[in-house]
C-alpha cells in the first residue's frame, strides 16, 4: 500500500522553505491549501462574524505573503506559533478598528476588557495547539482514506467511542480482523500525522 509518509515529505523542499522567494506559485497554493483550514479554524473560534471572516483570511494571507520571506526558518522552532501570532494579531486588530468605527470611545474601552478578560495568553494559546492537532488529524486521516476499504475506516471510527468486541459482533465479523483493521490504520495514521507535521513545520 503506497502511502504519504516521512520519506516523501523529507525528499522535497519544506513549503516554508519554497514560499520565501515569493515566485513560486504552486508553493504557495499548496501552502494556502495546507494551512487555509487551520486559519479558519481559528478565526472561528474567536468568533469573528462570518461575513468579515473572508476578508480577515486575506489580510492574514497578505501578511503572512510579506512576512515569510524574512523569517529565519532555521532558528524557527515552530512555524505553527508564529502563524498563530499572526492570526491572533490580525484577529485583534479586526476587533479593534470594528469599534473605532463605532466612535465610541466608552464602548471601545469595554470591549478591550471584555476582548482582553476572554481572549487570555494561556486561553488562546491553549486554543492555538488544539486547532493545531485537530487540523494535523483531519488532513491526515484524509490522506489515508484513500487506502483503505469504507468497512476498515467505519471500523476505525467506531472504535473510537465503541467497544471492539461489540463492533464485531454487529459487523459479524471474527474479533482478530476487527482488531487487525483497526490497528492498520491507527498506524498508518500516527506516521502520516508525524510526516505531516514535519511537513507543515
Amino acid at each position: 500500500m503506497s502511502t504519504y509518509s516521512q520519506d516523501f515529505y523529507l525528499t522535497r523542499y519544506t513549503l516554508l522553505h519554497r514560499i520565501q522567494s515569493q515566485v513560486d506559485d504552486i508553493a504557495w497554493k499548496d501552502f494556502t491549501d495546507q494551512y487555509r483550514l487551520y486559519i479558519y479554524a481559528i478565526i472561528n473560534r474567536m468568533n469573528i462574524k462570518t461575513t468579515d471572516a473572508d476578508d480577515l483570511y486575506q489580510k492574514i494571507l497578505l501578511k503572512l505573503w510579506k512576512k515569510v520571506p524574512d523569517l529565519d526558518l532555521e532558528k524557527m522552532e515552530r512555524f505553527r506559533s508564529y502563524l498563530a501570532t499572526v492570526v491572533r494579531n490580525c484577529v485583534h486588530d479586526y476587533f479593534r478598528s470594528a469599534m473605532r468605527k463605532k466612535k465610541n470611545q466608552d464602548s471601545f474601552i469595554d470591549h478591550e476588557a471584555s476582548y482582553g478578560k476572554h481572549y487570555s495568553l494561556p486561553a488562546i494559546e491553549e486554543l492555538i495547539e488544539t486547532e493545531w492537532h485537530n487540523h494535523v488529524a483531519a488532513k491526515a486521516f484524509e490522506n489515508i482514506s484513500i487506502y483503505f476499504s469504507d468497512q476498515a475506516i467505519e471500523i476505525f471510527k467506531r472504535s473510537l467511542s465503541e467497544e471492539i468486541k461489540d463492533i464485531a459482533c454487529d459487523l459479524a465479523m471474527p474479533l482478530s480482523t476487527v482488531y487487525r483493521l483497526r490497528n492498520r490504520i491507527k498506524d498508518s495514521l500516527l506516521k502520516e500525522i508525524a510526516a505531516l507535521s514535519e511537513y507543515l513545520g
